[in-house]
């Protein structure tokens, strides 16, 4: 958030694709001599380097779900990609980030030499519950949707690099492999900011 700006709601969309199959189930009673057939669809995401892509992108999704300040998530996200980025995907892993993060390690430590106010006890205990939820939210079925709902959002917007930024959900730039391309307004932060000034300029009617 440069300083200046309106308030930025940066978005998660992740590269992959999307499976579906159908399987149907057929049931036979004997007393009425009838069959009943059930259809289910299966739905399987695919993420380009593996299964670990996807279940650290989960964590990511889910995270966010119980973080929504961009300025706890967006730590959270890149800290993970650059720490130790060969652990993304291990649940142990993603705990220790978000720990990091939030600095609830050092708060423990902090604890032990003296005594912390009711107030700051609280939050730890309330971010630490917030905790619990995001892990049971990456293994479950709610982290699987909001990765579906990602990469099926990224599928709509016709991406396919890893990483593509929008600006006022129009494409803006292209990073692929560390080299910047495709974008027409420039690459350097001054241009970022020039961007979004202009996005907020329509939004909120502002002359910068």
């Amino acid at each position: 958030q440069v300083e200046g700006l309106p308030e930025i709601s940066p978005a998660l969309s992740y590269i992959g694709s999307i499976d579906e199959t159908e399987t149907s189930t057929i049931e036979l009673d004997l007393n009425i001599t009838s069959t009943t057939t059930t259809t289910a669809v299966v739905t399987k995401v695919n993420c380009k380097h593996g299964p670990l892509e996807c279940a650290g992108n989960t964590q990511q999704l889910c995270f966010r779900e119980f973080f929504p300040d961009y300025k706890i998530w967006v730590p959270f996200v890149t800290t993970m990609n650059s720490w130790q980025p060969r652990r993304i995907g291990e649940p142990v892993y993603a705990r220790k980030v978000a720990e990091r993060v939030l600095g609830l390690r050092q708060r423990q430590r902090q604890r032990q030499v003296r005594r912390f106010q009711s107030l700051e006890e609280e939050k730890q205990k309330e971010q630490e519950a917030l905790l619990e939820k995001v892990d049971e939210c990456s293994k479950g079925q709610r982290g699987f949707e909001l990765l579906v709902k990602s990469v099926q959002n990224t599928l709509d917007q016709g991406v396919g690099t890893s990483c593509t930024v929008f600006i006022d959900n129009k494409k803006r730039c292209v990073v692929d492999g560390g080299v910047w391309r495709e974008c027409p307004g420039g690459s350097t932060v001054n241009d970022f900011v020039r961007s979004i000034k202009e996005a907020a300029g329509k939004v909120f009617r502002i002359s910068w």
